[in-house]
């Protein structure tokens, strides 16, 4: 049993306050009637005779009643669970750097020794952490439990985030209900890099509570080489890959660029290997060609849509006047650089997309009501990388395009529905997302043409979820709207057209300096060519949207595509390229471990003491929290108290008892019966 209250108990001094009372106070002797005392001489007697208690059960009752309340006040509470006075939470780093030979074996070594150190009744909990943190023993006093545990720690391929390990300790922290000390065992490599890129964030995570010891593991490699800075570039023969191999050792560092010529469909080359998949996109890895001491980052991994040539197609629609226009404006943004731009004119959509895969970007306005098969062409175009800029003619069909846009076959539209705009006034745009790669080429004074520019025929644009808004219109409606399609494709749409009868769109400077800041955005590519483990994922779908995702042996993952977004490395552990498949579509993705993780460099004892200095746990349970939980939780303290005040009424009706049998002794001349 253990007190919340124990300086209360100090009030036990009082149960001698009954027994002084019984003892000192006198009872009241019985009368009897003598005729005089005149005749009696006064004998003086020096003999002393002890008091007696003359009402045990009383003083008894009044006794266990005052232990009772005092004890009560004290707050008691039972714990029929082992508290320990200190509870560890072990803190194990799992990053990429720890699969360096030794470090994981000394890992495992030094939180061993720690379980074997915990003293009795002590609890302790395991968590491995990277670039996020997994809890592999709860809190407990079983040590057996705890050593089992031990043996699920396996390095992975991320990053070693002290912060959210330190996080994860703290929450389990702040779930034990006990009043003892806290401590986080680090164990750890400690990589200077990491602890320099992260040293600044652990205040964040940090307060007052829990004390922080940390356990240096392993020793530093003698030479390591990798990969990094890599690009991709469209060349005369094919696709170029270049990167810099770094040679990190003792005297420093050196680098060399490496560069790739994949001109197949698939192939292999000296540290290279690559292939074309179905949906257009190449992937495959490279790999550093000296050798070294660590082997966890010797690959690079790819996945991406081929660069698509600098040509855009303008498709024109016979008596169109948005087509003249836009021609313009098209041929006024290439003919500045025209050995990197080439317009081409069609009178109308090829068949296939495959007639359009040596372009970058499709320009066209949209009549009248769809032609399901040009939709076709162009959402397969963009689904393999391509762009579309769509705008929006004063004779369009708004009802036949909303209800296309309801269908998996107008998925790939940024809109759910149109509706034409009834303003009184000219429309003008608003602000505008001056980051947007459709946008970014765009300077201020081109900004300020397009503010400047008057809309007489407009459309009001519901955009899709996945849908980003570029501009809006000056009642902050959206104007013109991207959405990501496929493997890096996008479909934009400006909800006016060029014409004078629609806007002042086709006389403005700011045309040509659109089209052109949208012409380099459809050249670039879109989506990067690898990911690092633990990079949030977004698929441009709804959170809810199912993903199946397949990793390079054929495991299959079933998630959704938030899980992708907030916990990426829970499906994403190791390096490599996976196969993601989701409403529709078929996308690769290539993951490649933190350049952090590939630095040799072992931060010094005191500069890790200098990094945790002082840094404490956030905030574990406080002594009055837990005082309030153990209050909630135990109720032990109402018993005795309920018990108090049951003695203390019984004590009233036997002492009223024996008052009356006092009075009734009085008056009949019998004495009262003694307790």
């Amino acid at each position: 049993m253990s007190f919340l209250a124990p300086l209360t108990l100090i009030g036990l001094f009082l149960l001698a306050l009954p027994v002084l009372i019984h003892l000192l106070v006198r009872r009241r002797a019985r009368r009897l009637d003598f005729p005089t005392l005149r005749f009696l001489r006064e004998t003086p007697s020096f003999r002393l005779y002890p008091r007696h208690v003359r009402e045990p059960l009383l003083l008894a009752l009044r006794i266990i009643a005052l232990l009772l309340l005092i004890t009560g006040l004290a707050r008691p509470f039972i714990s029929f669970n082992a508290r320990a006075r200190l509870t560890r939470v072990i803190l194990i780093d799992a990053s990429l750097s720890m699969i360096a030979r030794g470090r994981a074996e000394a890992a495992r070594d030094q939180a061993r020794s720690i379980l074997n150190k915990l003293s009795a009744g002590e609890r302790a909990s395991i968590i491995a952490f990277s670039s996020d943190a997994s809890v592999l023993a709860e809190a407990t006093v079983d040590r057996d439990q705890l050593i089992e545990a031990l043996k699920g720690y396996e390095p992975t391929a991320g990053a070693a985030d002290f912060s959210a390990g330190l996080a994860a300790a703290t929450a389990l922290l702040q779930q034990e209900a006990t009043a003892g000390t806290a401590e986080i065992d680090i164990i750890s490599d400690f990589q200077e890099s990491n602890l320099t890129a992260l040293g600044s964030e652990l205040t964040h995570h940090t307060g007052t509570g829990a004390r922080i010891i940390t356990y240096a593991v392993g020793t530093q490699v003698e030479r390591n080489a990798f990969l990094t800075d890599e690009t991709l570039t469209r060349g005369v023969s094919g696709i170029v890959l270049s990167a810099t191999e770094i040679i990190s050792d003792r005297e420093g560092q050196s680098a060399s660029r490496r560069n790739w010529n994949l001109d197949a469909a698939q192939g292999t080359l000296p540290d290279v290997d690559w292939r074309i998949e179905s949906n257009g996109q190449i992937i495959g890895s490279a790999k550093a060609n000296v050798p070294d001491d660590f082997d966890g980052d010797d690959n690079f991994f790819f996945a991406f849509a081929p660069p698509r040539e600098s040509r855009a197609l303008l498709v024109e629609t016979e008596g169109d006047g948005a087509s003249l226009y836009l021609r313009a404006a098209l041929e006024a943004a290439t003919v500045e650089t025209p050995d990197r731009f080439a317009l081409g004119r069609r009178g109308e959509l090829p068949g296939s997309a495959a007639e359009l895969s040596t372009y970058s970007l499709v320009v066209l306005a949209l009549h009248g009501a769809p032609r399901p098969q040009e939709i076709s062409v162009l959402s397969e175009y963009a689904n393999a990388g391509g762009t579309v800029w769509l705008w929006c003619a004063r004779d369009l069909d708004t009802e036949s395009w909303n209800a296309l846009a309801a269908t998996p076959e107008g998925s790939a539209l940024p809109f759910v529905s149109l509706s034409r705009a009834t303003a009184n006034q000219p429309l003008s745009f608003g602000a505008m997302a001056g980051d947007a790669p459709a946008l970014s080429s765009l300077n201020e004074s081109a900004l300020s043409a397009l503010r400047a520019t008057r809309v007489r025929a407009g459309y009001n644009v519901t955009p899709r979820e996945n849908a980003a808004v570029l501009m809006r219109w000056s009642d902050a409606t959206p104007a013109f709207v991207s959405a990501s399609v496929g493997a890096g494709g996008s479909v934009l749409l400006l909800a006016t057209g060029p014409e004078r009868e629609a806007s002042d769109l086709g006389l403005s400077p700011s045309l040509p300096a659109l089209a052109y800041s949208i012409l380099r955005a459809a050249e670039e590519p879109r989506e990067p060519h690898s990911r690092i483990i633990g990079e949030p994922v977004f698929l441009g779908v709804q959170s809810n949207a199912d993903v199946t995702v397949t990793d390079a042996e054929g495991h299959t993952t079933l998630t959704q595509a938030r899980a992708l977004a907030q916990h990426p490395r829970r499906v994403f552990r190791e390096a490599g390229v996976y196969r993601m498949e989701f409403a529709g579509q078929s996308r690769f993705l290539a993951f490649n471990t933190p350049i952090a993780e590939s630095a040799r460099a072992l931060a010094a004892p005191e500069e890790i003491v200098n990094y945790f200095k002082g840094k404490e746990s956030a905030p574990v349970r406080s002594a009055k929290d837990w005082r309030d939980h153990a209050e909630r939780r135990e109720g032990v303290w109402r018993i005795f108290l309920s018990a108090a005040f049951i003695l203390l009424v019984v004590e009233l009706f036997v002492s009223i008892r024996r008052q009356k049998d006092a009075t009734l002794s009085d008056r009949t001349g019998s004495p009262a019966k003694q307790g």
